[in-house]
């Protein structure tokens, strides 16, 4: 009976002992394996496909970003989410999508910021009204000027498009457009005659402008017009330049 027990109580160590030998090794193999996988030179990221229809973002660009994670380069420890917000707050950039393909490469496709207008010609407005704080320097002349108060940016648009539509119906192209804190709006066209249509019915009064301007068109010279206030309920009163000495 003693021997017996004897030999129970010596298994029962036996299978202790084999058990934590076990766990030490798997937790070994573990640490082993995760070290092998989170090693820049095990796995490293070495090709990167990039799409996207770019003009104003280069592959230089992209780059840059990516070396900052250069001690992270390794397909299953790069920050996904970190260099997506890092090219997202580039000025040019509107949304920026990133994944791996196994074994070695990073695909990364842009979207370009697609820009409406020049904003108080220092920064630029996208298609959501967004203020893009980057310098217009070199598309200055692709886009509207649109002015006014920043917290307004988003109406100043909206306000800017819906007479936009009107208006090319007519053939008549806006050259820029602004509004001041009443949100009072200004526009000049291409021909360089300005309209001042006031803070309320704006589309009513570029409906009586494109009505009249005909008429305005066959009687007088439009060259030595300065501007057209439609700020009236009836009629338009229109001011002319000044001769020049």
């Amino acid at each position: 009976m003693v021997f017996k027990l004897k030999e129970i109580k010596v298994g029962k160590w036996i299978s202790l002992i084999f058990f934590l030998i076990l766990i030490y090794g798997l937790q070994d193999s573990y640490s082993k394996l995760k070290a092998w996988l989170t090693d820049e030179q095990s796995l490293p990221l070495t090709s990167l496909i990039l799409t996207g229809e770019m003009q104003h973002v280069a592959s230089d660009d992209v780059r840059v970003v990516l070396k900052k994670q250069k001690d992270r380069l390794n397909f299953f420890t790069l920050e996904i989410a970190q260099i997506q917000k890092q090219l997202e707050d580039m000025p040019w950039v509107y949304s920026a999508s990133i994944r791996k393909q196994w074994p070695n490469t990073i695909k990364i496709h842009i979207v370009e910021q697609s820009i409406i207008a020049i904003w108080n010609n220092n920064a630029l407005l996208n298609q959501a009204g967004d203020i893009i704080h980057t310098s217009p320097e070199g598309v200055l002349d692709q886009y509207i000027k649109l002015y006014g108060e920043d917290e307004f940016a988003k109406k100043v648009l909206q306000t800017y498009l819906e007479i936009e539509q009107l208006l090319k119906v007519n053939n008549f192209k806006i050259k820029l457009l602004s509004s001041d804190k009443r949100n009072s709006t200004k526009i000049i066209l291409e021909n360089g005659i300005a309209l001042r249509l006031g803070k309320e019915q704006k589309l009513d009064r570029i409906q009586r402008f494109l009505s009249v301007f005909p008429l305005i068109e066959n009687k007088y010279d439009i060259d030595t017009i300065d501007y057209l206030d439609l700020r009236y309920d009836t009629g338009i009163a229109i001011g002319w330049q000044k001769e020049k000495s």
